[in-house]
């Protein structure tokens, strides 16, 4: 027993460093195997992976973050309604109502230990492109303030018009207006008083 529980951990720490040299290699490229070395020193190397890709990466920190606030999301807490001291038949009662699980859940760790690591030139690419994807966001940020200027310089430039051009005009009309209808005025009180002053001779 002690024997299969010592193979149990020593696979356990096999998979999480694979799964650990799997997400090293997504980020940061190929990554040295490791072989031959105590589980000691395996232990603190996954532990120091993990603390400098939580350090590198965000996601892997968001992740650890998660996991520090909501541990039983990851490792859910064991079911508290079941005896400590339960006898044969209840054990295999349990185990046969969560046998059916097993193969599902084999099947789909299988799945994701095919899975293929995805190409990393796209990321590469995409990352190189990352400095000139900034700058025309700059670029087109300062082009959209140019704009708006441009369109308050000409909202204001229509503005000024109007009141010069066409407000202006209708003022001068309308004193050049008074101004005619006061010497018409003038003139027939004029013509008036000389037509009264010939008929008086």
């Amino acid at each position: 027993m002690e024997q299969n529980l010592t193979q149990i951990l020593l696979e356990t720490l096999e998979l999480l460093e694979m799964r650990l040299r799997r997400i090293e290699f997504v980020l940061h490229g190929d990554s040295d195997l490791m072989s031959n070395i105590p589980v000691k020193t395996r232990i603190e190397k996954a532990e120091d992976t993990l603390r400098n890709l939580g350090a590198k990466s965000s996601v892997v920190s968001d992740v650890a973050h998660l996991h520090s606030r909501f541990p039983d999301t990851i490792s859910p807490q064991l079911d508290s309604d079941i005896p400590k001291e339960a006898d044969l038949s209840n054990i295999l009662a349990i185990i046969l109502t969560e046998a059916p699980s097993f193969p599902a859940t084999a099947s789909q760790l299988t799945s994701l230990n095919d899975t293929p690591i995805p190409p990393t030139e796209a990321f590469a690419s995409l990352a190189a492109l990352q400095p000139r994807i900034a700058h025309v966001d700059r670029r087109q940020t300062k082009q959209a303030l140019e704009i708006s200027d441009l369109r308050t310089r000409t909202a204001l430039s229509v503005l000024r018009w109007h009141e010069i051009m066409i407000l202006g005009q209708g003022r001068c009309w309308a004193e050049f207006d008074a101004k005619m209808k006061q010497a018409e005025r003038t003139v027939r009180r004029e013509e008036f008083q000389r037509q009264k002053a010939e008929n008086e001779v």
